[in-house]
């Protein structure tokens, strides 16, 4: 089998006078995984929030205090404590912001969703 280097040029014979008509828009998780890119040089502060704000003082006493003043109810405190885990892993294994903020950001939101299902249980 040979290897060539070839150096060739390819010109096409004809030109077609039509431009793409559509536009290619980026879809809302490639945007959100390229701002996790742009987010390296601000790696402190996340970690920062991901600590103090998603595993050791606002979300998880607010949402402990929630659920046990709530309904106490022991699948809620199981899935608040697994949820809240693979944060501080992530942060502790220093992983990059794109792997670090998806999981922060859903963990944020189950702690949310806990807290309104506990309130709603509460008025209800």
């Amino acid at each position: 089998m040979q290897h060539v280097i070839s150096s060739h040029t390819f010109r096409t014979f004809r030109h077609e006078p039509y431009a793409a008509t559509y536009i290619n828009q980026a879809s809302l998780l490639s945007r959100f995984v390229a701002w996790c890119n742009k987010q390296e040089d601000s790696r402190l502060f996340w970690m920062g929030m991901a600590l103090l704000g998603g595993i050791g003082a606002v979300l998880p006493l607010t949402l402990m205090a929630v659920v046990f003043f709530a309904a106490n109810n022991f699948s809620l405190w199981i899935i608040a404590c697994v949820v809240n885990v693979p944060v501080l892993v992530v942060n502790l294994a220093a992983q990059p912001q794109k792997v670090t903020l998806p999981v922060l950001f859903f963990a944020w939101m189950i702690d949310v969703l806990i807290i309104a299902y506990s309130i709603a249980v509460v008025l209800l």
